[in-house]
């Protein structure tokens, strides 16, 4: 592999650039960056990954266009978190999500299970996750973090980052933790506006970036950055972190002493691009600290970067020594990954994949994630002989991080070879509306058991709402949360609830196993429920993960 001296500025500003396209086949844009200006990586999403081969084809084609260009192999990375936050999302073995981990507390488990993940990833020409997201969501109205985070205790998220940090690096790629320093506790989604974080130094210290302190002792390679604003660390003003030497360098490099890859969040995103354009913010980026910035969307956005970083060298605002540190950084770690990589025929992988070792691991995670939060077992069990009605939600995705689902498996479904007596299922809008409310409440009049799934109530109060008229009536009703369990804290009526994190259809099977008394459920909650004022039908407290400071 070539070293940084061999390079020419151009060469090296394209190392430093990881840039998306749209499509399942490269196109004439994605051709131009490569050929022409030198891209050194790829982001991949849904929209370029349909299914396995096609994307084993896919990889192997961008490699050998980059080397033709430069000889220098590419980063190939994509957002494999687990859950609904997952690019190529059939035929390869998927992760929970992270939350679900979280429930399950078994980092060894973990760790197999990111490893043989990683392996598959690996197989199929991806060498970067942006995985595993080490925020502390303490917040329970967070629109962006949620359930991809696995909860709200410091020590529990440091632990299970690392396990699957551990598990993705041992499988053979690279793990770039996120979202440093912590996208945690904030209230707006940075694709739209900045996030401003207002801690103490102690509880900045205590909370947000402790797992980061952490994983870079454990020898992380990669540090994806969060475009939040932290004022006491910017002199008082909200700069991006992304942006800020403050953050990058003194905070990251030199206090925390981190020397791998600085990554950054898509730098166009509207947090960190308003009134300065995509080019000023990478510009600015670098000025931080950043070594790889993400544009992973728009071809002129890609083309202003390149621009603006090449200008900002030759007037002297980057210097040429600044490029080398980061490019050294990029290739160092690029001759340890991605040197010894051999070429390998789609027959040599297709049947390494959904490797029924990595498979039977995560169907541990998601047995174990099962949670009841309930007075007695039998609050939370189903009589196969009694009359049953499951009130299922129709579920979409709950920010721009996550795609649409693709699994369209109900838990009626999963339910129906183990309930004799009669058995119905009604899929109800995902904002129900009064209307319907009154209809679902007078047809659930005529069964002896309840089970109301709810998911995103805090986008959507009409299944709360359901859910609470259901509970008024009498009968049994079982609440089930399909995603973050803090929206159960709505109905501190209820005599047991169940929460599972997600809606796999294996996570549904064990949720089924659990309801009618096969299985103990085993989970613990990874998140502290809010306390609910009845009255106002308003959560009236916020959650902390630490004692030591709060959110203002």
């Amino acid at each position: 592999m070539k070293a940084t001296h061999e390079l020419t500025l151009k060469e090296k500003i394209g190392q430093m650039l990881m840039t998306g396209f749209e499509g399942l086949e490269p196109d004439m844009n994605i051709y131009d960056l490569l050929q022409n200006h030198y891209i050194g990586g790829i982001v991949l999403f849904s929209r370029n990954l349909d299914h396995p081969e096609q994307a084993f084809a896919l990889t192997q084609r961008l490699q050998r266009i980059a080397k033709a260009a430069t000889g220098i192999p590419l980063w190939i990375g994509t957002d494999q978190e687990g859950g609904m936050v997952v690019r190529l999302r059939q035929g390869i073995a998927q992760l929970p999500a992270a939350m679900a981990m979280g429930a399950a507390r078994n980092p060894e488990l973990l760790y197999e299970a990111a490893r043989g993940t990683a392996e598959e990833l690996k197989l199929l020409g991806i060498n970067m996750n942006f995985a595993p997201v080490v925020d502390i969501n303490v917040n329970p109205r967070n629109p962006i973090i949620d359930v991809r985070a696995f909860g709200d205790d410091t020590e529990l998220v440091s632990d299970l980052g690392i396990a699957a940090m551990r598990g993705f690096r041992d499988g053979g790629i690279v793990s770039a933790i996120k979202h440093f320093p912590g996208h945690g506790d904030t209230e707006t989604d940075s694709h739209a506006e900045l996030p401003v974080v207002r801690h103490s130094l102690e509880r900045l210290h205590t909370v947000e970036l402790v797992p980061f302190h952490r994983a870079t002792s454990a020898g992380a390679e990669a540090i994806m950055t969060a475009h939040v604003g932290i004022p006491l660390l910017t002199g008082g003003v909200p700069i991006p972190a992304t942006l800020s030497r403050d953050i990058l360098s003194g905070l990251l490099r030199e206090e925390l002493g981190f020397d791998g890859l600085i990554i950054t969040d898509c730098m166009e995103m509207n947090a960190v691009t308003q009134g300065i354009g995509v080019g000023e913010a990478v510009v600015q980026a670098v000025l931080a600290g950043a070594d790889l910035l993400l544009v992973s969307h728009t071809y002129e956005s890609q083309l202003e970067a390149v621009a603006s970083l090449e200008r900002a060298v030759l007037e002297g605002r980057l210097t040429e020594a600044r490029i080398d540190v980061s490019v050294t950084r990029l290739l160092r770690l690029k001759e340890r990954r991605l040197g010894l990589l051999r070429a390998h025929s789609w027959e040599e992988t297709w049947n390494l994949l959904e490797h029924p070792r990595t498979l039977r691991r995560i169907e541990q995670l998601r047995e174990a994630s099962i949670t009841a939060i309930s007075r007695e077992p039998d609050d939370y069990r189903l009589s196969p002989e009694v009359d049953t009605l499951v009130l299922w939600p129709q579920i979409t995705a709950a920010c721009k991080s996550e795609d649409e689902p693709l699994y369209d498996t109900t838990l009626g479904s999963s339910l129906r070879t183990f309930i004799s007596a009669k058995l119905d299922e009604i899929v109800y809008g995902t904002n129900p509306s009064s209307e319907e409310i009154d209809a679902l409440a007078a047809e659930a009049e005529g069964y002896g058991q309840i089970i109301a799934g709810i998911f995103h109530t805090a986008s959507h109060p009409g299944q709360t709402a359901l859910v609470r008229r259901l509970l008024g009536g009498g009968g049994k009703v079982i609440p089930v949360s399909l995603r973050n369990p803090v929206d159960l804290a709505a109905f501190p009526e209820a005599r047991s609830c169940l929460a599972c994190y997600e809606h796999h259809p294996d996570t549904l099977l064990a949720l089924s196993r659990v309801l009618m008394g096969i299985v103990e459920p085993t989970g613990t909650l990874p998140v502290t429920l809010l306390k609910y004022d009845l009255e106002r039908g308003v959560a009236d407290e916020r959650r902390s993960a630490s004692t030591t400071g709060s959110a203002t």
